[in-house]
């Protein structure tokens, strides 16, 4: 029982040092380096604890930041890349895209409202408010695509597609 406890203790102190340092390389050799636990043995803990592998973690912590920075700044895209340490503009997008649902260009076009905008500074999943806002009076759905699978259901996550 004690060790269970210990441990969650280093998790706690490995997850908080990660969200103090998002914008620095973190590199998992270093995170277990801190640790004091083999980069094996911290990968399975960590992954035991929060259901997720460490380097997706890091990953999504780091593109939730880049969302606020990209609804309340200026900054390119390609700098915010740079920032958080991803290998090119391209790498960003991707990952971006596939973590988020969109790309970063269209997270930042979206408009919020105003009594939406402070629910999504408080949330850990922003573009889950960001994609449940209306579209704005400028945008209109063309075509929604509802694709069925090969039994017959409709999957899980249904998308509109702008055209």
């Amino acid at each position: 029982m004690m060790q269970k406890k210990y441990n969650e203790g280093v998790i706690d102190s490995v997850t908080k040092w990660i969200m103090e340092n998002l914008d620095q390389r973190l590199s998992i050799d270093d995170i277990a380096l801190k640790s004091g636990y083999s980069k094996w043995y911290l990968q399975k803990l960590f992954a035991r604890y929060h259901h997720e592998t460490l380097a997706h973690y890091i990953r999504k912590k780091k593109l939730v930041c880049c969302v606020s920075e990209l609804k309340y700044s200026n900054a390119p895209i390609i700098s915010l890349a740079v920032k958080y340490h991803f290998e090119s503009q391209q790498s960003f997008t991707r990952s971006f895209k596939q973590m988020m649902g969109c790309t970063p260009l269209a997270c930042r076009k979206r408009q919020l409202s105003a009594d939406v905008q402070q629910s999504f500074q408080d949330s850990t999943d922003p573009c889950a408010i960001c994609r449940k806002q209306e579209f704005d009076s400028t945008e209109t759905v063309k075509e929604m695509r509802v694709p069925v699978t090969r039994n017959g259901k409709f999957p899980a996550r249904i998308d509109c597609v702008m055209r």
